[in-house]
């Protein structure tokens, strides 16, 4: 089988009218609200005007609340062109969570071990920026510690060299694992940040210059947020 009919097998199908209107009141709508007036998040984009075309989000994560949130930034048309990569061995144990997944956060599950693996993660979201879709990761790999960011894992570093001309937009998230806490499953509001970094363009680098790039991003928007937040002691 050639490699052309096996990128075009690891393809998700175009999504229907309806989808595409869902998803669209879902983030639009429904969560830019809850995230707005419920929880009280608050935006800060770059200045610079969103890129046109696939981009690959990247972000820490703390919370289930990050995939969704994100979403609410992606422009409106292309909501249904943006995916979230998300763990199978969590969010696919039963029938219902794995199509509140596909269908509702628009995500694609990928093992995280190699011996559950049907097809190649790296392999399928490549396949899926060459067919025009953007990818929102978490390059840490797991939410971890709530407030602290773990190393990067390479993946984002793998996959952005295969695709050296589609940007990586830096976004740190602040505060929401106080919204959402691990194991909790009612959201309390809490507030939080959302920063939105310029894109990198990360032409001619390595896998390991690019990952290093993609943190040092993030956490240089951590640092400006903490100093930012800082209450200047008086004269």
């Amino acid at each position: 089988m050639s490699e052309s009919t096996n990128r075009q097998q690891l393809l998700i199908d175009h999504a229907p009218v309806g989808k595409k209107w869902l998803l669209w009141v879902l983030y639009k709508v429904f969560w830019r609200a809850v995230f707005g007036l419920v929880i009280g998040l608050k935006y800060v984009k770059n200045e610079s005007p969103h890129p046109d075309g696939p981009v690959i989000y990247i972000a820490n994560h703390n919370s289930h609340l990050d995939a969704m949130s994100l979403m609410t930034i992606v422009p409106s048309d292309r909501i249904h062109l943006t995916h979230s990569v998300a763990a199978q061995d969590f969010f696919g144990k039963s029938n219902f969570r794995r199509w509140a997944m596909r269908n509702l956060v628009n995500a694609v599950l990928i093992s995280r071990t190699k011996s559950d693996r049907d097809v190649d993660p790296i392999a399928l979201m490549d396949a899926m920026l060459h067919s025009g879709r953007s990818l929102i990761l978490f390059p840490e790999g797991t939410r971890g510690v709530p407030g602290v960011m773990a190393d990067f894992k390479r993946g984002v570093g793998h996959l952005a060299s295969r695709h050296p001309g589609i940007p990586v937009i830096p976004i740190y998230l602040d505060g929401l694992y106080r919204n959402l806490p691990k194991g909790r499953t009612i959201i309390v509001p809490f507030g939080g940040t959302l920063m939105m970094g310029e894109p990198l363009i990360l032409k001619d680098a390595s896998v390991n210059e690019i990952t290093d790039a993609a943190e040092k991003a993030i956490k240089e928007m951590a640092s400006n947020l903490e100093n930012a937040n800082k209450i200047n002691p008086a004269p």
